[in-house]
């Protein structure tokens, strides 16, 4: 195993600046928790040292032989006061319990929100899920930084206050015992430091990781891939994965525990050193300078308690810092720029001008570290209410390019034209609904199939339209062999009176979405890939009537079922190698001939010899 990107770049924030964002977001979203672990503060200090004052009154009341009323009166207020305190401490810290999880709960929100709403491009790959990753990692838990930088700021800022009160008591003992005690914190201070610096370049290490293993995690619970899994014997894979990545999580989080014992075994030599010294001189001071039993008692503890104070510090300035670290990945992911124009763009197209004419000058596209262009100087124009094929093998960048259309990525260098404007232009989610795409991969949301397909409140579908489509996409036979009809949940993982489509069923339910949302330009990559040949047929024959009045873009493999588009565009390595329709293509012999002579090949009669394809 082999550390990745230990030299990570310098954090964007420094540590105080994302420790004043945190604590300046309490006080904006939620103004009593900030003054309720405020009110925490005083009563932390003022309770110790109560506590250590009261023996020194005691034994003072005693040597002095005060009467047993004066005796009650000088023991009971410190003791009347401590109990106050206590009632405070105990009342805030307990109100503030649901509030510093609830205060967690705005960052989850709002990492929701962005994962949903930020360009598409900065959360797609493994580079972008890996951001989403450490990003989560601040607001996953009870002990993560949202949450924590609650406690720690009381308990930074109490033992702050402790040090500066203690340090007055011992001052009168002598300077060098402060000084001694500050330098060994100090030493403290930057083990600490290096320590939390290592973790967070560790976390490149660890969040691919962490990744890998929600994946397994998931998909060993999912509903759809149970069944793969036990008939293809998969959980043997699936435990040999987990156990490896278990392994090497645990081979980075060595690193750290190695790194953070060292640690505090140098503080606890510091501690012995320092605490040893300290003691030794307040018995020398008793035994041989005359030093009161009370203040002995009194500087005895408050020694104690100064380092308690000071190594709190030091923790709490460690735990800040690495509190720091983890909001600077969340803030980095928060304030992460779209690329997409989210400002008021140029007005959308009127229906007077659609269908939309769709134009690709000079375009290029390349992925985030990647060495080479997926897509290359690509052009070409898509006229008012054309049907274009866009096929070639595995890899071409068919889909990439289909992405680029749509908005989903932006162009490394070139323009998409949209009506002769540049679709940068436009606002990002009024350009969105130019477009009606159904792609490979598909989503169910777990509502009612008609839901599913509206994307809307049940009360605003428009049932006309609604019936519709489930005609033209051909789910409607499926529909109504259901009880409740188009009112029939899906998601059985969810609920359990839901139904499981199957695969085609499920990819005619994506094209009943897609043409109820009826954006003027329709793009559909793959829609038929998990229907049977009759149903895939009925599609194919129904097309010009599911286009109607639109500009299509069709994406396939299977180049026998592109003949019905007006033109056919052949990629391959991300660029256009032959265009023109299928006749036209298939006299040139070029490319797209030869692959279109291997696919038929299977689809030849036995008997006949003739071609279902050219029936």
């Amino acid at each position: 195993m082999v550390d990745v990107n230990m030299k990570k770049e310098k954090p964007k924030y420094s540590t105080w600046a994302n420790i004043l964002y945190l604590l300046k977001n309490i006080w904006k979203w939620d103004k009593p928790l900030f003054l309720l672990s405020a009110i925490q503060i005083p009563a932390i200090v003022i309770i110790p040292l109560l506590g250590i004052y009261l023996p020194k009154v005691l034994i003072d009341s005693i040597v002095e032989g005060v009467s047993i009323s004066q005796l009650m009166i000088n023991i009971g207020i410190p003791i009347l006061a401590i109990i106050i305190l206590k009632i405070i401490l105990e009342a805030s810290s307990s109100a503030t319990v649901a509030k510093k999880i609830y205060h967690r709960m705005k960052y989850v929100r709002l990492l929701m929100y962005k994962q949903m709403d930020t360009d598409f491009e900065n959360i797609d790959g493994a580079e972008g899920q890996d951001k989403v990753m450490k990003a989560n990692m601040a607001t996953n838990q009870n002990s993560a930084a949202t949450e924590a930088v609650t406690n720690i700021s009381v308990e930074f800022f109490s033992n702050i206050l402790g040090f500066i009160l203690y340090s007055g008591i011992i001052f009168t003992i002598h300077p060098v015992i402060v000084g001694f005690i500050i330098l060994s914190t100090i030493i403290n201070y930057f083990m600490g430091k290096y320590v939390n610096n290592y973790e967070y370049k560790n976390k490149d290490n660890l969040s691919p990781i962490e990744r890998k293993l929600r994946y397994i995690r998931n998909k060993t619970g999912d509903f759809k891939s149970a069944k793969d899994i036990r008939l293809y014997n998969m959980s043997s894979w699936f435990q040999g994965m987990y156990r490896k990545l278990l392994k090497e999580r645990i081979y980075f989080q060595k690193k750290n525990v190695y790194r953070r014992y060292f640690s505090n075994i140098i503080d606890g030599i510091l501690l012995l050193i320092r605490d040893g010294m300290t003691y030794g001189f307040l018995i020398y001071s008793v035994l041989y300078r005359d030093m009161p039993v009370g203040d002995f008692v009194l500087y005895f503890g408050a020694v104690a308690g100064l380092s308690t104070w000071l190594s709190g510090i030091v923790k709490n300035i460690n735990e800040l810092n690495a509190i720091a670290l983890d909001t600077n990945d969340l803030r980095e992911f928060l304030e992460m720029e779209d690329n997409m124009n989210r400002d008021k763009g140029i007005a959308l197209p009127k229906s007077y001008e659609l269908p939309c004419d769709i134009e690709l000058k000079n375009l290029y596209y390349k992925y985030p570290g990647a060495e080479d262009y997926t897509i290359k100087d690509i052009n070409f124009h898509i006229k008012k209410g054309e049907k274009l094929a866009l096929v070639g093998p595995n890899g071409a960048g068919k889909t990439t390019l289909v992405k680029l259309i749509c908005g989903l990525y932006t162009p490394t260098k070139g323009e998409i034209y949209i009506n002769g404007k540049k679709s940068s232009l436009y606002n990002r989610d009024e350009y969105y609904s130019l477009f009606s795409i159904v792609f490979q991969d598909t989503y169910l949301l777990p509502v009612s199939i008609e839901k599913n397909i509206a994307l809307q409140l049940e009360e605003e579908i428009d049932d006309e339209k609604m019936d519709s489509v489930l005609n033209m996409s051909g789910l409607m036979p499926k529909i109504r062999s259901l009880p409740n009809g188009k009112k029939t949940l899906l998601v059985k993982s969810v609920y359990s009176e839901a139904i499981e489509l199957s695969g085609g069923e499920t990819q005619k339910l994506m094209l009943a979405r897609a043409l109820y949302r009826d954006g003027p330009i329709i793009i559909l990559d793959e829609p038929t890939a998990a229907l049977d040949p009759i149903a895939e047929n009925e599609i194919y024959q129904r097309y010009n009537e599911l286009t109607q009045d639109h500009t299509s873009i069709f994406i396939s493999h299977r180049l026998s079922s592109t003949r019905f588009c007006d033109r056919i565009v052949f990629m391959e390595d991300g660029r256009i190698v032959e265009e023109g329709d299928h006749y036209t293509l298939m006299e040139k012999g070029g490319k797209y001939r030869e692959i279109y002579d291997m696919q038929s090949h299977y689809y030849k009669d036995d008997i006949g010899g003739e071609k279902y394809a050219e029936k």
